[in-house]
C-alpha cells in the first residue's frame, strides 16, 4: 500500500466516521426528546395515552436545534482548536517542546532516532515534544498534515528505552504520520468531545443547583421549579454521558484497527522486530506500563503509542489491543516474559519522584550510558554524477520506508560536519547556515553576499557566516537537502519580525546576480513552503479534475526535462516519457518553451498544484519521476528538484537512488 492509497483509505475511514457520529447525533436527539415529551407530560397529567401525545413537531423541532447546535458547536471549537497542527495538540497535554540548541543528551538522541526517520521518508522534520511529567512509557503523533506534524514522547520513554526501542516506537508514530491517522485523530477527537459537551452540560446544571446558584423564584411555585431544573439537568447529563459511551467505543474501534498495522510498518521501517518488541514488553514489565498521568490521556487515548489511560470496561474503551497479542503479532514465538526492571518501587508506600521517575535527574548508570550512544559511524556518502534510478520504484517507496533508505539516511547525516549540525540546531546561526549554501564560487559573488547579509542581519551574522564556510566547503552535494531539513524546525521557532528578516534576506540572497538556479530555487521553495505549513494550517482540495491543471503540469514536466540536460532532443525524449504516463490527458501537454517554463513559472504551477485532489498529485509524481529518470539514472540537482516538488505539493518523497 503506497502512500496515496494510504490517505485514500484513511479518507473513507473519515466518512464512516461521519456517518457514526450521525447515528450518535440522531440517537441523542431521540433520547432527548422522549426526555422532553416525558417532561411535558408529567406538566401535563391529563394529555392522555394518544399517539398524537407522544407526538409534537415543536418538541422535536427544538430538541434538533438543541442538540445540533451544542454538539455541532462544541465539536467545531475542538476542531479549530486543533487547526493549528500538532502543536496545539501537543500543548494541550502540557507537552514542551524540545529545542535542538538547547537539548541534554538523551534530548539530544531522541532528536537524532526523529530527524533520521524523516529525512529517510522525505517527510519535513516534525517537532518534537517531551511530557516532562509522565513517567510511563508512551508516545503520540500529531497533526493535520506531514508539514504540520509533531512527535511527543514522555519522559519514561526517552529515559528508559535504548536506542533500538526507541527507535521502533518513533517508528510506529511514523506510520501513522504517513497514513494519514493524524487528521482522523483530530476528528474523532472533535466528535467525541461534541457528544461529551451535552452530558457536561447536565452536571453543570446539577452542580449550579446543588449550590444555589439557579434561582427559580418564591412562592409556592418554587418547589416545581426546581424539580424541573433538575429533571432536566439528570436528562442532559443520563442522555450525553449515553452518547460519550458509544462515541468512546467508536474511538476505541476505530483506533485498534490501526495499531497492528502500524506496529508493521515500524518492523518494516527499521529492520528490526527486538525494536518495537523490546518497548512493548518494558511496557508490560514496569509497574506504570504506559498510563499517562494527565487527565486529558483519555480524551487523547487514540492517539497514544499504547493504551493511555485504565479502561474500567475491559475492552471496550480499550484504544489499543493487548500488549499480548501485539508481541505475537511480531514476535509468533515469543516465551511470554516480560521486561523486569532493575528496580522495583512499590507504588503503594513509594512515589514515583523519589524514585527518579517523575523530572529527577539520576545518575546513569552504564546500561543508560551505553542506550545514549549513536549508531557505529558509517562511512560518508560518494556523490557519483549519476545514480541509477528506477522511476517505477518512486511510487511504491513514497510514504515507506526501506532499509535502504534508512542506510542512506543515517549515512548522510553522518557526514555533515558537527560545526553544521550544531548550526542548524542554534536559532541564532541556523539563518546564517542557510545564506551560505548560497554563497557563489566567485569571490565577487561572495562578497556581494557578505554585504548584504550585513546589510540586513549585522556583523554578527557575517562573522558567523565566515566561521562557518571552512565547513561548509566540505559539505557534500547530497547533503544539501537533508541539512535544509534539519534546519527547518529552527527556524520555526523565530519570531515573526526575526522570520521576516530572513525571508527578505533570503530573497534577496537568490535574486542577487538577477537569475534564479536550480539549487537556488529548491532551497527557497522548501523553505518557504515549510515555514508556511508551520504556521498554519493547509487549505484543502480546489481542483479535482486534471483538466484544471494540464498547464500546470505541462510547466512541471518541462522545467524537469531541462534539468538534467539542454539539448533539445534529450530534453524531448525526457518530456515524452512523462506525458507518457497520462495518456488521458496526452494530447493536452506540451513541452513549453524555456522562457515558459522557469521558475517563476514553476512556483505557481505548485501553488495550485498543492492544493490539488490525491489522484492528480499522484499521477504528476509519476510522470516526474519517469522525466528526471528517463535514461535510468538521476542527478543530485535532479533529485533534489524532484523532493522539492513533492514535497512543495504535502507528498513525501524518500531518498532517490537508494540501492
Amino acid at each position: 500500500m503506497d502512500f496515496f492509497e494510504a490517505q485514500a483509505r484513511a479518507k473513507q475511514r473519515t466518512t464512516r466516521l461521519v456517518v457514526l457520529f450521525a447515528f450518535a447525533v440522531l440517537g441523542t436527539i431521540a433520547a432527548s426528546y422522549l426526555a422532553a415529551i416525558l417532561l411535558v407530560r408529567q406538566a401535563a397529567p391529563h394529555a392522555g395515552g394518544s399517539l398524537h401525545a407522544w407526538w409534537d413537531p415543536n418538541v422535536l423541532f427544538l430538541v434538533s436545534g438543541f442538540i445540533l447546535l451544542v454538539a455541532g458547536g462544541a465539536s467545531l471549537f475542538k476542531w479549530f482548536t486543533f487547526r493549528a497542527g500538532g502543536s496545539a495538540v501537543a500543548e494541550s497535554v502540557g507537552a514542551r517542546r524540545i529545542e535542538p540548541g538547547r537539548a541534554t543528551p538523551d534530548e539530544r538522541r531522541l532528536l537524532n532516532v526523529v530527524e533520521e526517520m524523516a529525512i529517510a521518508s522525505g517527510v519535513p522534520i516534525p517537532a518534537v515534544y517531551l511530557l516532562d511529567d509522565e513517567p510511563a512509557l508512551n508516545a503520540f503523533a500529531a497533526g493535520l498534515t506531514t508539514g504540520d506534524a509533531v512527535v511527543a514522547v514522555t519522559r519514561g520513554t526517552m529515559e528508559k528505552l535504548s536506542r533500538d526501542e526507541l527507535q521502533g516506537v518513533v517508528a510506529h508514530e511514523f506510520s501513522h504520520i504517513l497514513n494519514g491517522d493524524m487528521r482522523l485523530n483530530v476528528k474523532l477527537s472533535a466528535i467525541i468531545f461534541g457528544i461529551l459537551v451535552i452530558g457536561l452540560m447536565g452536571r453543570g446544571i446539577l452542580y449550579s443547583l446543588g449550590r444555589g446558584r439557579i434561582r427559580t423564584g418564591g412562592g409556592k411555585n418554587k418547589g416545581g421549579g426546581i424539580a424541573v431544573v433538575l429533571a432536566i439537568g439528570l436528562a442532559l447529563m443520563l442522555i450525553g454521558y449515553i452518547g460519550y459511551f458509544f462515541g468512546r467505543l467508536i474511538q476505541a474501534a476505530v483506533s485498534r484497527q490501526r495499531e497492528f498495522l502500524a506496529d508493521a510498518s515500524a518492523v518494516q521501517f527499521t529492520r528490526n522486530p527486538a525494536g518495537i518488541t523490546g518497548a512493548l514488553k518494558k511496557i508490560g514489565g514496569y509497574a506504570l506500563g504506559s498510563t499517562v498521568v494527565s487527565p486529558k490521556a483519555a480524551e487523547l487515548g487514540h492517539f497514544f503509542f499504547a493504551q493511555g489511560f485504565r479502561s474500567h470496561l475491559g475492552g471496550l474503551w480499550a484504544t489499543h489491543p493487548p500488549l499480548a497479542e501485539r508481541i505475537r503479532a511480531i514476535d509468533p514465538q515469543w516465551d511470554g516474559k516480560v521486561f523486569e526492571p532493575e528496580q522495583a518501587v512499590d507504588i503503594t508506600r513509594e512515589n514515583f519522584q523519589t524514585a527518579g521517575f517523575s523530572g529527577q535527574r539520576l545518575p546513569p548508570t552504564e546500561a543508560v550510558r551505553r542506550a545514549y550512544e549513536a549508531p557505529a559511524r558509517v562511512p560518508p556518502p560518494v556523490a557519483p554524477t549519476r545514480i541509477p534510478f528506477k522511476p517505477a520504484t518512486v511510487l511504491a517507496d513514497m510514504g515507506t520506508l526501506t532499509s535502504a533508505h534508512f542506510a542512506q539516511a543515517q549515512s548522510l547525516l553522518e557526514s555533515l560536519p558537527a560545526s553544521l549540525r550544531e548550526a542548524a540546531a542554534d536559532p541564532a546561526r541556523a539563518p546564517v547556515l542557510i545564506y551560505g549554501l548560497l554563497l557563489g564560487p566567485a569571490e565577487s559573488d561572495r562578497n556581494a553576499a557578505r554585504d548584504l547579509i550585513t546589510r540586513h542581519a549585522g556583523a554578527e551574522a557575517t562573522a558567523i557566516l565566515d566561521a562557518l564556510r571552512p565547513a561548509l566547503s566540505l559539505l557534500e552535494a547530497a547533503a544539501r537537502l537533508p541539512l535544509l531539513q534539519l534546519c527547518a524546525p529552527t527556524l520555526r521557532t523565530l519570531d515573526r519580525a526575526a522570520l521576516d528578516r530572513f525571508v527578505t534576506t533570503l530573497d534577496e540572497l537568490v535574486h542577487a546576480d538577477g537569475q534564479v538556479n536550480a539549487f537556488e530555487f529548491v532551497l527557497q521553495k522548501f523553505l518557504t513552503r515549510q515555514l508556511a505549513l508551520g504556521q498554519g494550517p493547509v487549505r484543502g482540495v480546489q481542483f479535482d479534475s486534471f483538466s484544471a491543471v494540464t498547464g500546470d503540469i505541462s510547466i512541471v514536466l518541462s522545467t524537469l526535462a531541462r534539468a538534467g540536460d539542454t539539448a533539445a532532443p534529450a530534453v524531448a525524449n525526457a518530456f515524452l516519457q512523462g506525458v507518457a504516463q497520462l495518456p488521458l490527458i496526452a494530447t493536452s501537454l506540451s513541452l513549453r518553451p524555456a522562457g515558459e517554463s522557469g521558475f517563476i513559472e514553476l512556483d505557481r504551477a505548485l501553488d495550485r498544484l498543492a492544493v490539488s485532489s490525491l489522484p492528480i498529485k499522484k499521477r504528476l509524481l509519476t510522470a516526474a519521476a519517469h522525466v528526471i529518470g528517463y535514461d535510468g539514472t538521476v542527478t543530485v540537482a535532479e533529485g533534489e528538484l524532484y523532493r522539492a516538488i513533492s514535497l512543495a505539493i504535502d507528498c513525501p518523497a524518500p531518498l532517490l537512488g537508494a540501492a
